[in-house]
């Protein structure tokens, strides 16, 4: 009891009231992007960007100049790219830009994460590509923030989330996954890290550098890419691979909100953990919900054609009997918790210096329409 009244109150200190006004005007607005997506699937509408759509390429601000914006603080670095929260002139609006060194980063990889983040603009669950722009050598992916934080701090804050968190969480990141795969996208890269709560308490997917595209049901690809720690037999064993690899980091990840971790070889030997994954069955504490445990099991099927999200639709697995899965869809469900809204401190960092122009990356003067709105009334 102890341990549930303290992960009670870790979970308080996230959660705030505020904003009201805001967050209903958001959530109509995310109810109509799933309302749109849910009757297009049942018409049998063709998937492709149409005219008129948040997925048309639009004329870029001329002069784009990324000084426009205030960077604030970073939110993290990668190999070749690092996100900054920054903000708007004239207006009280946050925004993650992810900054690509196009120097370390082939250009081609860069225009693939573009244009899959343009393919999952329609998905509620599924970070939301305000604009793409260019300098003279860096790439910008102009994104909205994300202040609820990431599953993974969540997870350390309370060591394991309660049943209802894990139902709930584990719904919407599999309505993500299967708007990706409908669309013939792999994500390669699902931990907690990568998964994200809005500030309303929904979940949103989050970098998709390492995403691949155009993965229909007759082809594989290959390449060891990811965190080890969540891939798939079939990727560490360098061997070819389709979306199922994508529903083996979804049962880890389950296990990582249920019990705080992994259910391979918990040390840091990458040898042992490898060898863990590859061969041994996964490992449950005694005191796991008997639903969820065989939720993991059937998601950690060694074989990829006999393992859940593959074999069988994941709804339909009793765990989540007690999901309205259209209300899911809508963003009608009423999230576990709202996270708590924090204001960042004002912090005018240097945006970096451009150093040798290298040539224009085809694709990136895009500008969502929801981003032009927003800055139409914005004097530049």
């Amino acid at each position: 009891m102890a341990a549930v009244g303290a992960k009670t109150i870790a979970l308080r200190k996230m959660s705030s009231n505020g904003h009201r006004n805001a967050e209903k005007r958001k959530r109509e607005e995310d109810n109509v992007i799933g309302l749109t997506e849910i009757k297009r699937r049942r018409s049998g509408e063709d998937e492709e960007p149409r005219p008129g759509t948040s997925q048309d390429p639009l004329p870029s601000d001329r002069g784009f100049n990324i000084n426009r914006f205030t960077a604030l603080q970073i939110l993290g670095r990668g190999s070749f790219s690092e996100v900054v929260l920054a903000s708007f002139p004239g207006r009280n609006t946050f925004m993650a830009i992810k900054v690509v060194d196009r120097e370390k980063s082939k250009a081609d990889v860069i225009r693939r994460e573009r244009r899959i983040l343009l393919k999952a603009q329609d998905c509620p669950f599924i970070c939301h590509l305000y604009a793409a722009q260019q300098s003279a050598d860096r790439a910008y992916f102009i994104t909205e923030y994300l202040s609820g934080g990431s599953l993974a701090a969540m997870i350390r804050m309370c060591g394991s989330l309660d049943i209802n968190h894990v139902r709930f969480y584990t719904a919407e990141i599999a309505c993500g996954l299967q708007f990706l795969h409908r669309r013939y996208i792999i994500h390669r890269d699902i931990k907690p890290a990568n998964i994200m709560l809005d500030g309303d308490g929904h979940i949103r997917l989050i970098d998709l550098g390492l995403a691949q595209d155009g993965v229909v049901p007759s082809k594989k690809i290959s390449g060891v890419t990811g965190t080890y720690r969540f891939m798939a037999p079939e990727v560490l064993r360098e061997k070819d691979y389709d979306a199922a690899v994508d529903w083996w980091s979804l049962g880890i990840v389950v296990s990582w909100m249920a019990t705080g971790q992994s259910p391979f070889y918990q040390g840091s030997s990458r040898r042992k953990i490898i060898k863990s994954i590859k061969r041994k069955k996964p490992k449950f504490p005694s005191w796991l919900d008997a639903d969820v445990k065989h939720l993991v099991k059937r998601l950690l099927r060694k074989k990829p054609k006999k393992r859940l999200g593959v074999h069988k639709n994941i709804r339909g697995h009793r765990f989540f009997n007690t999901v309205n899965w259209e209300e899911l869809e809508l963003r009608r469900a009423e999230p576990p918790f709202k996270p708590f809204s924090r204001v960042p401190r004002n912090r005018d960092l240097p945006w970096p210096e451009d150093g040798t122009p290298l040539h224009p990356i085809d694709g990136f003067s895009y500008t969502s329409p929801s981003w032009t709105r927003m800055t139409r009334r914005i004097r530049l």
